[in-house]
């Protein structure tokens, strides 16, 4: 060690030690992750929700959340169980499969799912329009801003109401010297919301490590948007003109249109899919089909999904931006914080914030929806509180305070609006 410390330079060395201890810690915090957290290890090391909770500026009412919200966000990045059940088997009360104590059932559940996916992603869409209009001009990939759901995109299905993206940039016709040089029309974003599967049934591909992985499953999200099919449920009518067309034929149509689709999949934890990381961050795809298309089923859904990890598509946008930041405001922090003195700072830690509070306000409300909470899976007929005197930490309980001990009064102002909850501690229980 010594002759190493001698012989190499100071931020060599500082960043040699960095990587080794890094390196080291990751190795013992995946060691010792309970079993109900090995699907999702990258998710969990993802760090957005955790600079979500304490990177953001306080000062900030925006940033603020709500008693119940910080708990339960709190709870997800620490990985606490939520549901304390002296190691009995849980079932959901609302779809009868395995329910896990993390809280990864609740944005499983194929019930709760229905009620609370659309309010989710429409968050995070209208999120991802307002930092695109201020990031978007910066990097000069575009002088407009950008649009929301438009219609009309899809040439042969002009006079219907199809949207096939849920936002997207129109990029300059003409560009100059200061332009992004780019030969697309448009880019266009399409979110879709992913989890892995904590106790996945047979048919979803067994237990094993990779079928319920959260990398597979994002990849799998991805390619449902690249993939849109070619059965007639997957196809789409103009009303004026009565002509018919595939999700396959779309998809043909925006490429040969030069219009992108970049899929912005989303976990949970706030882990982003390939496709979009590489967008966002440059992160390397590291197959030429990841996502499994078959070239002669779907050739333009192929097309589309190897161009959007070409050249011909633009990545790692958010070091550009920080470059630029630096060479044109020098002295200045992106976000108004020394916390955030770059756009990629910044925006990883908007991407933590939404994380929050559109898939945290998510799980609230789907902890809400279970009633009484989960049911002992050896009996069906009794909730986990009538055998087990289980209750959730993510509500004002004993469970809670013991974490919170100390405090008597949270430092977390409710700004949200409260999301009721049925889940009772013990002492509140009826005999």
């Amino acid at each position: 060690m010594e002759p190493f410390i001698n012989s190499t330079r100071l931020n060599i060395c500082h960043e040699q030690i960095n990587t080794s201890i890094a390196d080291r810690l990751t190795k013992d915090v995946i060691f010792n992750f309970e079993q109900d957290s090995k699907h999702n290890i990258e998710e969990i090391l993802d760090g957005k929700l955790g600079q979500g909770l304490l990177d953001l500026p306080r000062k900030d009412l925006n940033n603020r959340q709500s008693n119940n919200l910080f708990r339960f966000n709190l709870l997800r990045c620490l990985r606490l169980n939520i549901w304390e059940s002296n190691d009995a088997d849980l079932i959901c009360p609302l779809c009868k499969q395995d329910f896990d104590k993390k809280g990864d059932h609740l944005y499983q559940c194929s019930v709760v799912g229905k009620k609370i996916k659309t309010r989710m992603h429409d968050n995070w869409n209208s999120s991802w329009c307002e930092y695109m209009n201020r990031l978007m001009p910066l990097i000069k990939l575009t002088d407009s801003k950008a649009m929301k759901e438009q219609t009309s995109l899809v040439k042969k299905l002009r006079g219907s109401r199809i949207r096939p993206f849920d936002s997207h940039i129109n990029l300059p016709t003409i560009s100059n010297d200061g332009h992004f040089r780019c030969r697309l029309n448009k880019i266009g974003f399409d979110i879709i919301l992913c989890n892995s599967d904590t106790c996945p049934p047979p048919s979803r591909g067994g237990r094993d490590a990779k079928s319920n992985n959260i990398t597979t499953s994002l990849i799998a999200a991805e390619k449902s948007k690249f993939q849109r099919g070619r059965a007639t449920s997957k196809a789409r009518t103009c009303r004026e003109t009565g002509i018919t067309i595939s999700g396959e034929e779309i998809i043909e149509d925006l490429y040969n249109s030069k219009m992108q689709l970049i899929p912005f999949a989303i976990s949970p934890l706030g882990l982003f899919g390939p496709t979009i990381n590489r967008f966002l961050y440059g992160k390397t795809i590291d197959s030429n089909n990841i996502h499994n298309i078959k070239a002669t089923t779907f050739p333009h859904a192929l097309k589309m999904a190897n161009r959007a990890s070409s050249d011909e598509v633009p990545s790692n946008i958010l070091e550009r931006a920080n470059d630029i930041w630096r060479r044109q405001h020098p002295t200045e922090n992106f976000g108004l914080s020394y916390k955030s003195p770059d756009p990629s700072t910044y925006y990883t830690q908007q991407f933590g914030r939404d994380i929050c509070f559109a898939n945290g306000s998510a799980g609230l409300e789907a902890i809400s929806l279970l009633g009484d909470g989960p049911l002992i899976k050896s009996s069906s007929n009794n909730t986990c509180y009538d055998a087990l005197n289980l209750f959730t930490n993510c509500t004002d309980t004993n469970a809670f305070r013991r974490i919170n001990e100390g405090n008597a009064e949270s430092s977390q102002p409710t700004m949200l609006t409260h999301v009721p909850t049925h889940a009772h501690s013990p002492e509140n229980l009826t005999p």
